[in-house]
């Protein structure tokens, strides 16, 4: 089996199924954006783009492409991906689906979309301060409404969780992945 990529709105679980998946698999598991805080020097993604870019994700939407790249022939990972790693930002500033993040990202790994209730989403992650803003002016809800269709058709799989444990996702998610 060749490796395996997570992909899905912030708060879905990704980090935590992955980890699953890579002691079932005993693959070695990778976060896109833990590779970013080493890359920024240790500085978290929040302050690197509200301090450094003045609130402005372009630079690290380069950043992650630059990560792809070195991970482009990784083979038997299970690469755990930020909430925007199939996302750019057009010259307006608009979010946009990234075909040169989305091609590495299905060169490297089979794509699994992890999916769930928008309600549920927005529970998770509100007031976390921990997590950047992703817009000054859309509430979380209207991100995910706009991103969810695009994750989707950016996955080879997807797989909805509503509720379901963890354990259980990773297991589903080695199954559906090889066949």
């Amino acid at each position: 089996m060749n490796s395996i990529a997570l992909i899905g709105p912030r708060g879905v679980g990704k980090s935590k199924i992955s980890k699953r998946i890579g002691k079932k698999l005993d693959f070695p598991v990778l976060s896109t954006d833990s590779i970013a805080v080493y890359e920024l020097g240790g500085i978290s993604i929040s302050q690197f783009v509200t301090e450094k870019c003045n609130g402005d994700w372009r630079a690290f939407r380069d950043l992650e492409f630059q990560i792809l790249t070195k991970l482009e022939n990784a083979k038997g990972i299970v690469l755990d991906c930020g909430g925007g790693i199939i996302f750019d930002l057009d010259k307006d500033g608009n979010e946009i689906v990234s075909e040169r993040k989305l091609n590495l990202l299905r060169k490297i790994a089979k794509v699994v979309f992890l999916d769930d209730d928008v309600k549920d989403l927005v529970e998770k992650v509100v007031g976390d301060k921990s997590r950047p803003d992703l817009s000054k002016s859309e509430h979380y809800e209207q991100i995910l409404k706009r991103r969810l269709p695009l994750y989707k058709d950016a996955a080879h799989y997807r797989l909805h969780l509503g509720g379901m444990k963890k354990e259980e996702a990773a297991s589903r998610i080695v199954e559906l992945v090889s066949y």
